[in-house]
C-alpha cells in the first residue's frame, strides 16, 4: 500500500498481529532477517550509545529511572519501550517527548517496501523506527528495552555499554521456558562480549546461569544487592556504598522500586567515564522522579485508586506490599483484568488474598473470561459491563482503597472510567 497520511500508517499497523491479541503467534524469534533490514537502513542502532533493558518484571521503571537521571544531567536521551498504553507513539519518546505521526509516516513512507520483503512483525518494525528516530536525532544515549525474552529479541542487535537484567520470574513459560534457568538463559542472551552487566534482585538458580553466560563472554557483573537498597518510611532511599549509608529523597514509590533505583544508581556508576552525572543531579532526579505509569501509579489527587500491571508471581507480591504501605490488602477493592495465558495457579493463589474482588473481561480474543477466573477466586464478583451501572458502582468507591491491575492492556480502560466519572 502507499502512506500518503498518518491515517493509511495507523491501518497498516492494526492490521499486523499484536502479542497483545495473538500472543506467541504475533511472534517471530529469528534476529537474522531483521539483522538484515536494519543492514539495509544502515543500522541505524550502531549510530548512538545504549543501555540494554531486560527481565520479567521492573525493565519498564528502570528505563524510566535511568531517563530521568540522565535528562536531569543534561543529555539528549531516547527511550524505547513496550508496550504502548495509550498510544503508538508512546512506545519511542526523547527527552520526554513522544515521536511524531509525520515522523512515523516518513518512516513508512522510506521503508515499507522493506518491510514487506522482510515480513516484519509488529514488534520488529517498532523496534527499527526506535533505531532509525534515534539515529536520525543524535541523542546522546538510547535506552532500550527488552521487548520478550532477550537472546531472540529484536531488540538485541544493540551492543550497549552495558546490559542490564532487573529480574527473573516465570512468564511467557510457553515461549521462554517452563523453569527460572530456562528463562535465565533467555535473558541472560543480551550479555554482550566485555560488556558489563547489572542485576537486580535475581533467585540463586537463575543467578547461577546468568553468570555462566557472562562468565563465557568476559562480562563482568555487578549485583545491586550489595547495595541493601530499601525506602524508608519517611521517603527515603537508603544505599550503603563502600560501606557507608548513602540517603535520598524521593517522591511516594511502591517498596519494590528500591531495587530499580539502585539498579539505575549501579549503571550511571559504571558509565561515569562516558556520561558524566553529578551528584547534586543525581539527587535531584531522584527527588523529582514522575510517577511510573501502570506501575502502582495513584490515578488522581482525590482517589486512593492505584493501578499496577503486574500479572506473574513476582509482579503480585510486589503489587501487595505496595498495597499494604498505604493501606491493607484485606480491606482494599480489586478490580482484576487479565489475560487467559495469565490465569494459573501462582497468579491466581497470589490474587487470592484480596478479599473483594471484581473481574472485567477486556474486550480482545487473548482476554480470560469471568468464568476461568471464577474456577480459582470463588469470591470474585462481574465489573458491570454498562456504563450507567459502572458510574454507579465507581461512585461507591470513591472513599475506598481501590487497586486496579492485571493487564497493562487494562489501564486504557480504567482511565476512560476516571474520565466519565469526572
Amino acid at each position: 500500500m502507499e502512506f500518503t497520511s498518518f491515517g493509511d500508517v495507523q491501518e497498516y499497523l492494526d492490521a499486523i498481529p499484536k502479542f497483545q491479541t495473538a500472543s506467541s503467534s504475533a511472534a517471530d524469534f529469528n534476529l537474522q532477517k531483521f539483522t538484515d533490514f536494519c543492514a539495509e537502513i544502515g543500522n541505524p542502532q550502531d549510530a548512538f550509545p545504549s543501555i540494554h533493558v531486560g527481565g520479567t518484571n521492573g525493565k519498564g521503571s528502570c528505563c524510566k529511572i535511568l531517563s530521568t537521571i540522565y535528562r536531569e544531567a543534561g543529555y539528549n536521551v531516547g527511550v524505547y519501550s513496550s508496550p504502548h498504553i495509550l498510544t503508538f507513539n508512546e512506545r519511542f519518546n526523547i527527552n520526554g517527548n513522544c515521536i511524531s505521526d509525520e515522523d512515523l509516516l516518513l518512516f513508512f513512507q522510506c521503508y515499507h517496501h522493506l518491510i514487506e520483503e522482510h515480513r516484519l512483525t509488529y514488534f520488529e518494525i517498532s523496534t527499527a523506527i526506535a533505531f532509525w528516530w534515534f539515529a536520525n536525532s543524535e541523542i546522546d544515549i538510547g535506552i532500550i528495552e527488552v521487548g520478550l525474552g532477550g537472546r531472540l529479541d529484536a531488540t538485541n542487535v544493540v551492543r550497549p555499554l552495558v546490559s542490564v537484567i532487573t529480574s527473573v520470574a516465570l512468564d511467557h513459560t510457553d515461549l521462554l521456558g517452563d523453569t527460572l534457568e530456562q528463562i535465565a538463559r533467555e535473558k541472560a542472551g543480551i550479555i554482550k562480549e566485555d560488556r558489563p552487566v547489572v542485576l537486580g534482585k535475581i533467585q540463586e538458580e537463575a543467578e547461577a546461569v546468568i553468570m555462566e553466560v557472562a562468565e563465557d563472554q568476559g562480562s563482568t557483573v555487578y549485583s545491586v544487592e550489595e547495595l541493601s537498597p530499601r525506602i524508608t518510611k519517611k521517603r527515603k532511599l537508603q544505599l550503603q556504598i563502600n560501606g557507608h549509608r548513602k540517603v535520598y529523597d524521593i517522591p511516594p514509590m511502591a517498596p519494590v522500586q528500591a531495587i530499580n533505583m539502585a539498579i539505575s544508581y549501579r549503571v550511571v556508576a559504571l558509565l561515569s567515564s562516558y556520561f558524566d552525572v553529578s551528584e547534586v543531579s543525581l539527587r535531584k532526579a531522584l527527588r523529582e522522579l514522575p510517577s511510573i505509569s501502570a506501575r502502582f501509579e495513584k490515578l488522581g489527587e482525590d482517589l486512593n485508586w492505584y493501578f499496577d500491571g503486574g500479572h506473574n508471581r513476582e509482579a503480585i507480591q510486589a503489587l501487595k506490599e505496595a498495597v499494604d504501605s498505604v493501606g491493607a490488602v484485606e480491606e482494599s477493592i480489586l478490580v482484576l483484568s487479565l489475560m487467559r495465558d495469565k490465569v494459573n495457579n501462582e497468579v491466581m493463589n497470589e490474587f487470592s488474598e484480596f478479599k473483594n474482588i471484581y473481574y472485567y473481561t477486556l474486550n480482545t480474543k487473548r482476554a480470560a473470561p469471568f468464568e476461568d477466573i471464577a474456577k480459582w477466586l470463588p469470591q470474585v464478583m462481574k465489573f458491570p459491563t454498562h456504563l450507567h451501572e459502572q458510574r454507579r458502582l465507581l461512585k461507591v468507591f470513591k472513599s475506598e482503597l481501590v487497586i486496579f491491575a492485571g493487564s497493562f492492556y487494562f489501564y486504557a480502560t480504567v482511565r476512560d472510567w476516571i474520565q466519565e466519572l469526572d
